[in-house]
């Protein structure tokens, strides 16, 4: 078993590989078990907080798997008859691209709840997921399993302040979600812009930091001085009025 998964796996996922073992260790769980499945049998996962993927690296995937084959199993269970992702989309998605027909796969028994976490904690140790997918997965997991934030937090391995941070984004509008789901706009404006209430507000921010690349610290003097402001118009003279420089 231990040679499906060589060091050279490297060269297919390295975020994987280097950041999440969890597969791995999925595979001494009890009642687990490697097969090879075929690819039309498989589902996506209902649960998978991802939205989108990166295409010039799933490019690069698919010329892997077309090179090597799939040298790490994805993560499977059985469904109503098939078979749903747990985890290890890019990888089935690739090997489709392949051309492939089946893939190695470790197929175990596993609940919901259990398969939601462990599509987000795969997905949470990528570093290209967007903050608004994150912040839906925990909205999800709290709204469907009657989770609070904390035990969100625990369940994940993120502290409770973090996931609060993350949930505050959904309240921007869904233009500016979809900015920061593009990566016009960073994480840490992001947050920046969460702590300012009024929507209106909120979409001349973005202009600003559109048409004068505001950098996070600029955006931040400018939020700061809001907060000393009490009515739309003098916010207003705040928002077009201010005129910053870089931070140090």
């Amino acid at each position: 078993m231990s040679a499906l998964i060589p060091d050279s796996v490297s060269n297919q996922e390295p975020d994987l590989v280097d950041k999440n073992k969890s597969e791995q260790d999925v595979l001494m769980t009890p009642g687990s078990e490697l097969r090879q499945v075929p690819l039309a049998d498989i589902e996506r996962n209902p649960y998978q907080p991802r939205t989108v993927f990166d295409d010039e690296k799933l490019s690069e995937l698919t010329i892997s798997i077309q090179e090597v084959g799939v040298l790490q199993p994805i993560l499977l269970r059985e469904q109503n008859g098939r078979y749903e992702l747990i985890a290890g989309e890019r990888r089935w998605l690739a090997a489709r691209r392949a051309g492939l027909s089946s893939i190695p796969a470790v197929v175990r028994r596993i609940q919901d709840i259990e398969s939601f976490e462990q599509a987000i904690i795969e997905n949470l140790h990528r570093e290209d997921l967007n903050p608004i997918d994150e912040a839906v997965a925990y909205h999800r997991l709290m709204d469907e399993f009657s989770m609070t934030q904390q035990q969100v937090a625990e369940r994940i391995g993120r502290s409770r302040p973090a996931v609060a941070n993350a949930l505050r984004l959904l309240h921007l509008s869904s233009d500016i979600q979809r900015l920061i789901m593009d990566g016009a706009l960073s994480a840490g404006h992001a947050r920046c812009l969460a702590g300012v209430t009024d929507r209106k507000i909120q979409e001349k921010l973005v202009s600003r930091i559109v048409s004068e690349a505001l950098s996070v610290r600029q955006l931040e003097s400018i939020v700061n001085d809001l907060q000393d402001e009490t009515s739309y118009t003098s916010k207003e003279k705040v928002v077009f009025g201010t005129s910053v420089k870089e931070a140090a």
